[in-house]
């Protein structure tokens, strides 16, 4: 079954810094010959926890779709990813199922979207966007106080903005603990007044959200696996 993979490293000492960049172009060629890939995105990050105008040069990520669960894990033992890690401080990868999606991402719409029978014990959301050029002055000045509110948001479990060009391909990932607590936030609070602004002001070229259940988290983050540990109590 198609299995989503998104990771984040965390570098430190400027050397490490500037490879991790670096990877951000050169690890587009090896990825295109791994088996099992199906589309994939590395990923700059935003400061902070979700939207940020500031781009964190000590974090990157990467989003990779499986054709299975098996190709994400021949990944994670791969020479590829032990590169990763040697250059890293801290890894973590959070293996997505998903279960809604509506919109593309660089044409890619090929989600496999999987049934289940069980309970979900936790949602993730992937939300991307093409910000057209007469809109990025004003979306950014709305980010602000949309991440001040997204910050200590009740039930959210983890969160990152994440991005392919600064300012105008920006994507936010995040884990909550119900999907009420996601659309609390998604409709409660200035986030759905500035969607509504962004909308009737044309302001997207391309968008694309995408829901998932979180199948299983590895590795850490800030010392923590925060997903794992949710999933676990469940």
């Amino acid at each position: 079954m198609q299995t989503t993979t998104i990771s984040f490293f965390r570098y430190r000492g400027f050397s490490n810094r500037t490879w991790g960049m670096s990877m951000m172009y050169k690890v587009k060629e090896p990825l295109r010959k791994t088996p099992g890939v199906q589309f994939f995105k590395p990923l700059g990050t935003g400061s902070g926890a979700g939207y940020s105008i500031v781009p964190n040069f000590g974090v990157y990520g990467l989003l990779v779709v499986w054709d299975s669960e098996q190709s994400a894990e021949d990944f994670i033992k791969s020479n590829l990813y032990m590169d990763f890690k040697a250059h890293s401080e801290e890894q973590y990868t959070i293996y997505l199922a998903p279960i809604r999606t509506k919109g593309s991402w660089s044409g890619f719409s090929n989600w496999e979207i999987r049934e289940s029978q069980e309970p979900l014990q936790a949602v993730a959301a992937l939300t991307r966007a093409t910000i057209k050029p007469h809109f990025v002055l004003p979306f950014w000045r709305m980010t602000p106080r949309v991440s001040q509110e997204h910050e200590n948001f009740r039930g959210l479990i983890f969160s990152k903005g994440v991005g392919e060009i600064p300012l105008l391909e920006q994507a936010t990932f995040t884990v909550w603990e119900s999907i009420s607590a996601m659309e609390a936030f998604a409709y409660n609070t200035f986030h759905g007044n500035a969607i509504r602004r962004t909308r009737e002001k044309d302001g997207f070229s391309e968008q694309m959200f995408t829901r998932f259940r979180p199948l299983k988290a590895v590795g850490s983050w800030k010392g923590r696996n925060p997903v794992q540990e949710f999933l676990d109590r469940i």
